[in-house]
């Protein structure tokens, strides 16, 4: 369905020493970029807020944030895509997530247990609208979305969004081979982190992908395994250059981890010789989630209001919050919108 993305990455992964591997992985990253930016920009794409809400503190840095907060807030949020493929304007949501079926999650679900609805539903989130509400603003309905994608499943319901009375009726999900494969048989200690039940969609409404596709100009997505073994980064490229979205760090400065001024995270990369710091939830892949963030931060480049960050925008973002002392962002990476959505009837 998608052209594979040249750039020489697939190749880089199948190097079966680590070291080496990530040596390959720069200078394929670097060719990747240079391949994209010179396919030219997307067509429109715009950045949507979900939510504010918690995640633990020693999962976000890894352990190497100090502060007697237990949770960082972070802010959820999606991509509206537009690209031409094979002739035609095709619309991408990315990480569009179902707020309340997501809360379905079993991680999630404790938490709501332990701290009550009042807590967990009312005074700790910050709600900024809903997948329909952002699409009704922007001129689109969910007839207009022809696929739906995630960086990873991590606590996804799709079967509100793709189930047998889809809200999104044309509309497939994009997924790498080796998340889907994961969901369908879950490890006890990562099924934590999914919805029981949540990617129980039929076949037909399934496309897997096996490694870095070309959506169209000026958009792809990156096989990034480490998060997940299947986690996968929304590469868009705008007037301004590329930028990046994926979970494999919380923020810019994870991938700038001595520029950071959140207490500890720059004396513990020093420390530990990294080069970056990982979202550290899941660690049965952590040497390619290192290396995949390289991949991510030498995609995207500098960011253009300032080159000390890569412009990476996680999905889930470290925001500053007063429930989280010390643990507000150094630098937070903003995509620029782009272009005009345009509606199936009039493309």
């Amino acid at each position: 369905m998608f052209a594979p993305l040249p750039g020489g990455l697939p190749e880089a992964w199948t190097e079966p020493h680590p070291a080496e591997r990530l040596r390959r992985l720069r200078r394929a990253a670097e060719q990747t970029r240079e391949r994209l930016v010179a396919a030219g920009p997307v067509s429109s794409c715009s950045t949507h807020k979900l939510i504010t809400f918690p995640y633990p503190t020693t999962y976000a840095f890894s352990g190497g944030a100090l502060s007697p907060a237990p949770f960082v807030m972070m802010t959820n949020r999606m991509q509206i895509v537009q690209f031409e493929h094979e002739g035609r304007r095709k619309t991408l949501l990315f990480n569009p997530s179902d707020l309340e079926g997501n809360r379905a999650a079993t991680f999630y679900a404790d938490l709501a247990a332990r701290f009550g609805e009042l807590l967990s539903r009312k005074l700790i989130p910050t709600y900024f609208g809903d997948v329909e509400a952002h699409l009704r603003a922007v001129g689109l309905t969910p007839a207009d979305v022809d696929f739906i994608a995630y960086d990873h499943l991590h606590v996804q319901e799709l079967r509100r969004w793709l189930g047998p009375a889809a809200l999104f009726p044309n509309a497939k999900l994009l997924v790498m081979r080796q998340e889907w494969l994961t969901v369908q048989d879950l490890h006890p200690m990562n099924a934590v982190w999914y919805v029981p039940h949540g990617c129980e969609i039929a076949a037909d409404r399934v496309v897997l992908l096996d490694g870095d596709v070309q959506l169209g100009a000026g958009v792809a997505l990156l096989f990034t395994p480490g998060h997940t073994r299947g986690n996968m980064s929304l590469v868009v490229v705008t007037p301004k250059g590329p930028f990046v979205t994926s979970e494999n760090g919380v923020s810019a400065e994870s991938y700038a981890p001595l520029q950071s001024r959140v207490p500890g995270v720059a004396d513990y990369a020093d420390r530990m010789g990294f080069e970056v710091i990982l979202n550290g939830n899941t660690r049965e892949d952590s040497l390619d989630q290192y290396s995949s963030m390289i991949v991510e931060k030498l995609v995207a480049g500098p960011a253009p209001t300032d080159p000390t960050f890569p412009a990476f925008a996680a999905s889930s973002e470290l925001t500053a919050s007063l429930l989280a002392p010390g643990l507000a962002p150094t630098f937070t990476f903003t995509p620029m919108d782009v272009g005009t959505h345009t509606p199936t009837a009039k493309r």
